[in-house]
């Protein structure tokens, strides 16, 4: 059993801090919506960057900070380590993507699984699980609050530099402008876009894994006296698994602000219960409480009394009654374990309703929202790769045979994403062979060096990543001709800027033995690695751990 790998965790991420100034400078929030205020000028956020002594008026002229510094420092660091938390990898891992709106798995990832198979219906729960333990985890008191504190200490540096820059501003007569405020728009936002994203993601697999389920027991015939045969036991264990599944996302997967600054409401980790907290069930409908425990009482409670009260609608009422709406066509003709079963869904979805209320419209994922949102930029967006053939044990015709393999895999990707076509056009590999560069098969580091060289020059093709490169070894190339029931085909992801000399002894912790490659499947590379890397919130070195332990060393997603 793999032992586990514990790291510490900025609870609230660093890249937030550069994407909230981004938002700020392109008027433009995380989801994509407007801000409420106007793109900040570019001379605010330059300031931003300086010692508040060399542009600020009296009494701020004393103070050498600078702000962007103040701020990455409360995310967590030697200076201020009071809000680093060990976590175990994975978790890590999980939290570090939702956070950026990318989902636990793509939906050609799950299909390469066969996750829909009833034989790995329980590897299905623990990809669901690990979502809403994320949000478990950022729920716990003293994580919770945490990432409040954090929130508020970055609040104040902002409004200090806002009350700084509005004194200079009234010297010269222009108009103040809002800086803290926008500070709490952005982070409200954002909380709301990546709970109501992981969540969705969380129901729609609970949902697609119970259809057939329900259906194999409605067909199944009644069994004789009042005991349930033993499918019908498996087919019961497993609907009441993703009840749980679908009950803990509903309940946990918030974010709450309370007694975070620009929020009316004080902090509720404390607040008394509410009256009828005692009681056996819920019988009047329930709201949001940002208690986490109050809120998760009020929904099984709830969720308690609504199960018995469908169950009398569908199943108990005279047969005179038309069924309740939303149970299916025949559900008077199913047995009871069956009709029992749909009225503890339509329990859960009534229940669902009340506490969340009626989902919002999800358009783009939001890592599609932030690669789109470069793209728009005259910058250089870099999205594609240099790839280059790292071994000649193979004959021309088989290099060729691999590449056309290898990129009709990798361009197997998001279907289930909308505003990807752009992104997709700039889906581009460029090859290149190490042998006409003097490098010698598997000689990663004269690679990498040739390839420094190659990114500084007037040749470096545009649009792709200049600090990671692709390599095929033998073993990559042999992955797509050679394929193999256990395996997909992978290539090799290569840390640009990696130097074997100069050891990270922070980094060498958190992800030991990484050398500054990794082996990604092929399936994973566009929004998978792709998505975390131009994000900022997973590098190479990050995905490393995941990887470590496999038996090639290949990054699965």
């Amino acid at each position: 059993r793999d032992k586990k790998l514990w790291i510490v965790d900025r609870i609230l991420e660093p890249q937030a801090i550069p994407h909230f100034i981004e938002s700020m400078a392109f008027g433009i929030l995380s989801d994509g919506s407007k801000s409420s205020f106007p793109p900040l000028s570019e001379d605010v956020i330059m300031l931003m960057q300086q010692p508040m002594a060399t542009w600020a008026p009296a009494p701020y002229n004393t103070s050498h900070d600078i702000l962007v510094q103040q701020l990455m420092t409360r995310i967590g660091s030697h200076e201020d380590a009071d809000r680093l938390v060990p976590i175990e990898k994975k978790l890590h891992a999980m939290k570090s993507r939702l956070w950026e709106g990318v989902m636990p798995l793509s939906e050609r990832r799950w299909k390469d699984l066969s996750l829909d198979s009833p034989q790995n219906f329980h590897a299905a729960c623990q990809y669901i699980a690990g979502a809403t333990n994320a949000f478990h985890y950022l729920n716990l008191p003293p994580v919770k609050a945490a990432l409040r504190e954090t929130y508020n200490l970055i609040w104040g540096h902002l409004r200090h530099f806002e009350d700084a820059f509005n004194a200079k501003n009234r010297l010269e007569q222009k108009p103040e402008v809002k800086i803290a405020a926008r500070w709490h728009e952005y982070i409200k936002t954002h909380f709301n876009s990546i709970s109501a994203h992981a969540h969705r993601w969380v129901i729609n697999s609970v949902d697609r894994l119970r259809r057939p389920i329900l259906e194999e027991l409605a067909a199944h015939p009644p069994s004789a006296g009042s005991d349930m045969d033993p499918q019908q036991w498996d087919l019961t264990n497993k609907l009441h698994d993703l009840l749980e599944n679908a009950g803990q996302a509903d309940s946990g997967i918030f974010l709450p602000m309370d007694g975070y600054e620009g929020e009316s409401l004080r902090s509720q980790d404390d607040a008394p219960p509410l009256p009828g907290a005692n009681e056996p069930y819920r019988t009047e409908p329930i709201s949001f409480s940002a208690n986490t425990y109050a809120r998760k009482g009020d929904y099984y409670l709830r969720l308690k009394y609504l199960s018995r009260t469908e169950l009398w609608l569908g199943h108990d009422r005279s047969t005179d009654q038309p069924p309740e709406p939303g149970l299916p066509t025949g559900f008077d003709l199913m047995n009871n374990t069956a009709r029992s079963a749909y009225c503890q869904v339509i329990a859960q979805e009534k229940t669902r309703l009340e506490l969340r209320g009626p989902p919002v419209p999800l358009e783009q994922q939001l890592w599609v929202e932030t690669a789109n949102r470069y793209l728009g930029t005259p910058n250089n967006f870099e999205w594609g790769f240099v790839a280059y053939r790292l071994s000649h044990d193979h004959t021309d015709e088989e290099w060729e045979q691999f590449k056309t393999k290898f990129e009709a895999d990798i361009a197997n990707w998001g279907h289930e994403l909308t505003g990807v076509d752009n992104l997709r056009g700039r889906s581009v590999i460029h090859w290149r062979d190490a042998k006409d560069l003097e490098v010698s098969d598997d000689d990663v580091d004269a690679l990498r060096t040739k390839f420094q060289e190659f990114r500084e020059s007037a040749d470096f093709p545009s649009g792709v990543h200049s600090d990671i490169l692709l390599g095929a070894d033998k073993g990559v190339i042999d992955s797509y001709l050679n394929p193999t029931p256990e395996q997909g085909g992978f290539v090799m992801t290569i840390d640009a800027d990696f130097d074997p000399n100069s050891p990270d002894d922070e980094r060498s912790e958190e992800s030991p033995g990484y050398s500054g490659v990794v082996r990604v499947l092929g399936s994973v590379l566009w929004d998978d690695v792709g998505a975390l890397v131009v994000t900022q919130t997973q590098h190479l070195s990050d995905l490393w751990p995941l990887a470590m332990h496999h038996p090639h060393n290949v990054y699965e997603g």
